[in-house]
């Protein structure tokens, strides 16, 4: 349960950090890009995460995700900061939408929480090797993660979904 409360919070941080750009970049968007800022958020501080661990620069731990969560927030409302009041303006007039987005977002969240505690087993098609990069990649501070196939080999494939997670 506090895990789920962990992984909510922290994509509505994500979300809130990267919708100044969300707002700046999709203008022909009824909500400006709301719904997709949480998604947006977690690809774009995965992906920082992923590159400066793939670089050597810095580890990925805990303290650089939120290090980087604050940095990008920083500088995404410091660069909208002169346009606040068109998004102050955007946020009263399109509140509605914003909050039925909201709505769906969450009940989303609940539903799909409620039914993985209903079934958390990992027994189907290719779940077992999904736990187990997953668990590979936690392991990891640097990256590529280790492949658990091939002992001392990193994983050169698709792992960065794991690496989010």
């Amino acid at each position: 349960m506090l895990n789920t409360l962990i992984w909510l919070i922290t994509v509505e941080a994500m979300g809130l950090a990267v919708l100044p750009v969300s707002y700046y970049l999709l203008p022909h968007l009824k909500d400006r890009g709301f719904s997709i800022s949480k998604p947006m958020g977690l690809l774009l501080i995965g992906y920082l995460s992923w590159s400066l661990s793939v670089l050597r620069v810095i580890p990925s731990t805990t303290l650089t995700i939120l290090t980087l969560l604050i940095i990008v927030g920083i500088i995404s409302w410091k660069c909208m900061w002169g346009h606040r009041r068109d998004l102050i303006d955007f946020i009263v007039r399109e509140r509605k939408i914003l909050l039925l987005t909201e709505g769906i977002f969450l009940l989303a969240f609940l539903g799909w929480a409620v039914f993985r505690a209903h079934d958390p087993a990992i027994n189907h098609t290719e779940q077992p090797m999904d736990f187990m990069f997953l668990n590979a990649t936690i392991m990891s501070n640097l990256g590529p993660p280790e492949d658990p196939w091939l002992r001392g080999e990193p994983v050169n494939y698709y792992y960065f979904g794991y690496w989010m997670m």
